[in-house]
């Protein structure tokens, strides 16, 4: 019985198939998550804004539209899409046959010797071929690989708008530290010239006899205190004016203007908050992007331990003469397939696929501590709403009745009913209050930041302010 060899390579690529199986797929649980987020019912009911325009800032408006144009930070994360998508196009261009001309010249002398006498003999070869190569997706393995590179770019675009997010909640955070540090600033400024005033009745009355010397060296120390906390102050207003600059992508000389006033929120939080608004966090996207590309190059790495099919070919024409390059009679031309699999690798592509898989289980991982660390950040962010309204209302209260207590103790001093350690205690009242008060009312603004954060923008779906033209989009 005879064999042809067509029968022959019908029955080993046969065999070839039949250890061939599809690419398993993963199916991991789904992490459990309200539909809701309730919030107080004495919250309010209102349609908010675009979170910036919630802050009713102009001049934060601004300062977010320099930061989107000049940040560092943010050209970086844009310069990494770019090289993203370039690398998709690299790897999707596995997917199509490659081409390479070829453009040749020979020249030749050779010297055949007849009777004794040397006669030289030239000979000229041009050639012009075009070698052509492309394998096979049998299996999907290139497919996979070219669509993982895709989501790899979608990836570094949702990082791309995560920073732009996180950038604008840095320059707000930012703009309000830098507001507090300058009230803590003007407060502890006017504490200071109040001690003065003190400082010089209570030096004029101890010059009548009025006053114990006691009464004098207390006054005096309070007024040294506050000029070294003056000093401190200023140190933290500077410290912030850089920190903002830097977020600007400017040089931090501390030059900034700072704002002299905390504008108080106007946008109450609407209760039951569709927790469907996480969907659109950029983060959480490029998470889940990042399981569905390694899943993919799961599947890759899978279909690389299976033959591939590689068709390669050469077209051109060869002669002696120039003006023949073009002719059809000097026509050459090859092809050849070609049918390989891996026989022996010592275990290499079984282990690239159990990485692949593992990095399966990594990316799973990643994505639900990430899905439920945006759940507790968002529930924090409503709870802190609440106890900070409730505190900062508590504190108004306290600094009015303690700046009353305060102008009363200094009065009944004068007339000679308390003693000066009872003006002491209640200027101090008086301050403490004064500055926690400012304090909570920046820690209002900033949690209002962080939860605008956590849910990925405003309240509700709505088209967002656009800051800069060239920022607005992700790079093409």
């Amino acid at each position: 019985m005879k064999y042809s060899p067509s029968l022959f390579i019908s029955i080993l690529f046969g065999l070839l198939l039949a250890g061939c199986s599809a690419v398993p797929k993963e199916e991991y649980p789904a992490v459990s998550i309200p539909d809701q987020w309730q919030q107080p019912n004495n919250a309010g009911q209102a349609k908010p804004a675009a979170w910036i325009n919630d802050f009713n800032d102009p001049q934060l408006e601004q300062l977010i539209q320099q930061a989107l144009a000049n940040n560092h930070d943010l050209k970086a994360s844009a310069a990494r899409v770019e090289a993203a998508l370039a690398q998709a196009r690299i790897v999707g261009a596995d997917l199509n046959p490659s081409i390479d001309g070829n453009l040749g010249a020979q020249r030749q002398r050779t010297n055949p010797e007849q009777n004794g006498t040397v006669n030289p003999s030239y000979n000229s070869s041009l050639s012009l071929t075009a070698d052509i190569s492309w394998e096979a997706d049998l299996w999907g393995r290139l497919s996979n690989r070219a669509k993982a590179a895709t989501l790899d770019f979608e990836v570094s675009e949702a990082e791309w708008r995560a920073t732009q997010l996180s950038l604008s909640a840095s320059v707000a955070r930012s703009w309000f530290n830098l507001t507090e540090a300058q009230l803590q600033l003007n407060l502890v400024e006017q504490r200071l010239r109040n001690l003065s005033d003190n400082l010089i009745t209570i030096e004029e009355d101890f010059k009548l006899g009025l006053r114990d010397a006691l009464d004098v060296y207390l006054a005096r120390a309070d007024v040294a205190g506050e000029r070294a906390r003056i000093a401190k102050r200023q140190a933290a207003v500077l410290d912030a004016k850089r920190t903002l600059e830097i977020l600007l992508g400017e040089y931090p000389e501390g030059l900034i203007n700072s704002s002299q006033k905390l504008t108080p929120l106007s946008t109450p939080i609407p209760s039951g908050l569709p927790s469907a608004l996480l969907q659109r966090r950029p983060d959480l996207m490029a998470s889940q992007k990042q399981l569905e590309s390694a899943n993919l190059l799961a599947a890759a790495a899978h279909a690389d331990r299976f033959p591939r099919l590689t068709l390669t070919g050469s077209l051109g024409t060869r002669s002696d003469e120039l003006n023949n390059l073009v002719s059809s009679d000097y026509l050459i031309w090859s092809i050849f397939s070609g049918l390989s699999a891996p026989l022996f690798d010592s275990g290499r592509l079984k282990a690239e696929e159990e990485r692949a898989v593992a990095n399966i289980k990594l990316a799973e991982a990643n994505y639900n501590q990430a899905l439920l660390s945006a759940f507790q950040e968002v529930e924090a962010g409503l709870i802190n709403e609440t106890l900070l309204k409730a505190q900062e209302n508590a504190l108004k209260k306290a600094v009015e009745e303690s700046i009353a207590a305060e102008n009363l103790a200094f009065d009944q001093y004068q007339s000679g009913l308390l003693e000066f350690i009872t003006v002491l205690e209640s200027q101090r009242r008086s301050f403490d209050a004064q500055s926690a008060e400012i304090e909570v009312r920046n820690q209002r603004l900033q949690n209002r930041i962080n939860l605008y954060l956590a849910l990925g923008g405003a309240f509700v779906e709505e088209v967002p302010v656009k800051l800069s033209k060239t920022q607005s989009e992700p790079p093409n």
